[in-house]
């Protein structure tokens, strides 16, 4: 990894997501690390806090924990968390329900919604070092 602000943690339970992911965050630039389970993510971001985390896969298989552990291991570095979902089933929770994502990221990717997404995260990170 580059520096503590310079990677994307991905949390990927579904290979032909985590292809497409991959392949656009690398237009980006962006150094990515992918973990395949919820231990190995929060032990990634707990060496290493990413700027962005994006959890792919059905949401119904994350324990009810992991974003808010994610959220409570990241607050003070202001990371990104959302969840990549399926526009034909997207997984959206009322807000009362919401576990801490920022967002919800619909396939299919878009590159210019990644890159946004990309920057945003970027910049709110930035945020956080300068003030």
């Amino acid at each position: 990894m580059q520096s503590i602000s310079s990677y994307v943690l991905v949390l990927s339970q579904q290979s032909d997501d985590l292809d497409v992911l991959k392949s656009l965050l690398d237009r980006l630039c962006c150094a990515v690390s992918v973990a395949s389970s919820e231990a190995q993510a929060v032990a990634q971001a707990n060496r290493e806090p990413p700027y962005l985390v994006i959890l792919s896969g059905d949401r119904h298989r994350w324990s009810r924990g992991l974003v808010h552990h994610l959220r409570s291991m990241t607050r003070t570095c202001n990371t990104t968390i959302v969840a990549l979902t399926d526009c034909h089933a997207p997984s959206w929770l009322p807000q009362e329900e919401n576990p801490g994502f920022d967002g919800f990221l619909v396939k299919p990717i878009s590159g210019d919604i990644l890159s946004s997404l990309v920057q945003s995260a970027k910049v709110r990170r930035s945020c956080l070092v300068k003030s």
